[in-house]
């Protein structure tokens, strides 16, 4: 059953995104496993049942990797499944310590966004769905984004699937109500911001043309074809020519294989940039000595090669094999050469355009990398991909709202030049504009241009000027709550750790004994209620379970005698019953009992009103 409800929120997470693209669906995605998590009984267990879900969610979402790679899908979705692992470890660490609401609900949401970074930075880099990705079309997702960059949405969904969680399965519900209230409040101030202010279009933009060829990977990897491509390429450029762009930007790997060994096409290239008197910008596969770059290559109205800038950020298994020297086995399984990434930060600087960064393939998934070419000065930012392996499917979209968040963490205007979509420009605001796609609207798979303005920005984000400051705050805290977790706890009274569990359901004792064992706690056992009496007082424990139905003497009955005798009265009693009505729970305090527990039981929320009951 908990693995039912692992890889149900593995399908729901796989929904949020492209092509379903359900992103309201993201703030409860992930309510299975949370409610399966609960029901763990170790943390190797919680381990493998958050690693199940992430297993499955990644191979749905990086399905098209196989279009390159089959084997470096499996690899890559086992790696990044790692991190949901981590985390289905952490949430049974941190839910099984003395933690109330509030604070439990900041440390789970803290790690997951410190796990997202990680594996956004982590050997290179892949960031691939975010769980704040998701917003990206949530209105007024900019504002946020602006401030604490896309982490912030990855915390506030997070902790908002907790809240839920709690209030509906879990025994805060109180405090998770209130605290649901507070997030909405926050949510609808946030998605206020969409509808408030104005555009200003700034005197310094000039017109850009951004193209789409559409070609297929069986045509790229054809030799035969290079020069149909370059001719392809160059005639959608020429129709673009009416509109005057003064930058005409081709996508990733445009020109076929090596550039500097094919003088006939590029010299085709450079008598097309004569004749445009624009700049082109341009992918292409350059080499120096045996050292592979995945590069933009930016061309000056005269023809020349004025500056070239390679990809730093390469992909896992597409790009390159991690450990290739350590795992030497891994070469003939994946069988792929390796790129060299290219040096560190430079911008394009182009009269009259301005300076830009150009972010290759999937770099715009790496938010430090774009804001590092905002604080450097770039106006713009330019995302040149092929995306040809995506085909028909969702992945394109998806990619755009990697784009998206760019740009609205930096409020800088962000330039899309994609193979076969989506290629269009995005506002500094994060909002999309101009897009190439033919007569019935369609964005991928099609073959076409656009033209349209971009006015460069100058001012500094929170984001732009502090950098990962959120994923910092998300440390202190997650490591405050660590330290809190194991600092020496003060000695309990005698007998506090014992719990005496009254129940004449045989199964129910086999299954808590185990578990609250676990946390330290000794169970003594009563299958009726003449035997609960009787070692009530003799074994003196901290806590009692009572069921309500029982042979002979019912747990009602069973309280009010332990509230009447001196040697038990003050000991707390938890109701565990199937009976949840309002007058039941009346009755049940009424009794004496401080609280009420029901049948089925969760075992993480009945530790956590335990330890809360005991004070333990």
């Amino acid at each position: 059953m908990a693995l039912m409800f692992s890889l149900s929120s593995a399908l729901l997470l796989w929904a949020v995104f492209p092509p379903v693209n359900a992103w309201g669906l993201a703030w409860v995605a992930l309510v299975p496993l949370l409610c399966a998590l609960d029901r763990a009984r170790s943390g190797r267990a919680a381990f493998g049942l958050a690693y199940a879900a992430g297993l499955a969610f990644f191979v749905a979402a990086l399905v098209w990797i196989h279009y390159v790679t089959t084997l470096g899908l499996i690899f890559l979705s086992a790696y990044c499944a790692l991190y949901f692992g981590v985390f289905g470890w952490l949430y049974y660490f941190l839910t099984r310590r003395k933690f109330a609401f509030l604070p439990l609900a900041l440390l789970l949401s803290a790690g997951w966004v410190i796990l997202e970074y990680i594996r956004s930075v982590a050997l290179t880099g892949f960031g691939w769905a975010s769980l704040g990705d998701s917003q990206a079309s949530l209105p007024g997702a900019a504002l946020l984004a602006s401030v604490t960059g896309v982490s912030g949405w990855s915390f506030l969904v997070l902790a908002a699937n907790f809240t839920i969680k709690e209030m509906f399965f879990g025994v805060q519900k109180k405090e998770a109500r209130i605290f649901a209230g507070v997030l909405a409040a926050c949510l609808v101030m946030i998605a206020g911001t969409s509808f408030s202010g104005v555009q200003v279009k700034r005197a310094n933009g000039f017109k850009v043309a951004l193209i789409q060829p559409n070609i297929a990977l069986s045509e790229a990897w054809d030799p035969a074809g290079k020069a149909d491509i370059v001719r392809g390429l160059i005639d959608l450029s020429r129709q673009a020519l009416a509109d005057k762009p003064r930058l005409i930007v081709w996508p990733e790997s445009s020109f076929p294989n090596f550039m500097w060994d094919q003088p006939e096409l590029l010299a085709e290239v450079q008598a097309f940039a004569r004749e445009s008197g624009a700049y082109l910008l341009f992918g292409a596969i350059t080499r120096d000595g045996d050292k592979y770059f995945n590069s933009a290559v930016l061309m000056g109205p005269a023809g020349e090669v004025l500056d070239t800038k390679s990809k730093q950020h390469l992909v896992l298994f597409g790009e390159y094999i991690p450990f290739r020297r350590q795992l030497p086995f891994l070469q003939d399984i994946v069988g792929i050469d390796d790129f060299t990434p290219g040096a560190a930060d430079a911008l394009f600087n182009v009269p009259g355009l301005g300076k830009f960064g150009v972010l290759v393939c999937f770099e715009d998934t790496i938010s430090e990398l774009a804001r590092r070419y905002a604080r450097l000065g770039a106006g713009f930012l330019v995302n040149i991909t092929n995306d040809a392996w995506f085909r028909a499917s969702g992945q394109p979209a998806m990619h755009l709202d990697k784009a998206r968040f760019r740009a609205a963490e930096n409020a800088r205007p962000l330039l899309r030049a994609t193979n076969t979509g989506e290629s269009c420009v995005v506002s500094a605001d994060g909002r999309e504009g101009a897009c190439v796609q033919d007569n019935q609207g369609r964005r991928v798979l099609t073959r076409g241009f656009v033209v349209t303005s971009v006015y460069p920005e100058v001012q500094m984000t929170w984001y732009t000027k502090c950098g990962e400051w959120f994923i910092v705050l998300c440390v202190l805290i997650l490591a405050a709550g660590l330290v809190a977790s194991f600092r020496k706890k003060k000695p309990a009274a005698q007998g506090s750790n014992k719990i005496l569990l009254i129940d004449d359901e045989r199964t129910l004792h086999v299954m808590l004994k185990p578990i609250l064992g676990s946390y330290g706690f000794e169970v003594i056992s009563a299958m009726n209620g003449e035997e609960g009496l009787a070692l009530a007082a003799s074994e003196q424990p901290g806590l009692i379970l009572l069921d309500v139905i029982m042979p002979t003497i019912k747990g009602r009955e069973v309280c009010k005698r332990l509230k009447a005798s001196p040697e038990t009265a003050h000991i707390p009693v938890l109701f565990l019953t199937a009976k949840a009505s309002d007058d039941d729970v009346k009755m049940e305090m009424a009794a004496g009992a401080v609280g009420h527990v029901t049948k089925p039981i969760n075992s993480a929320s009945l530790v956590r009103l335990i330890k809360k009951t005991i004070a333990l």
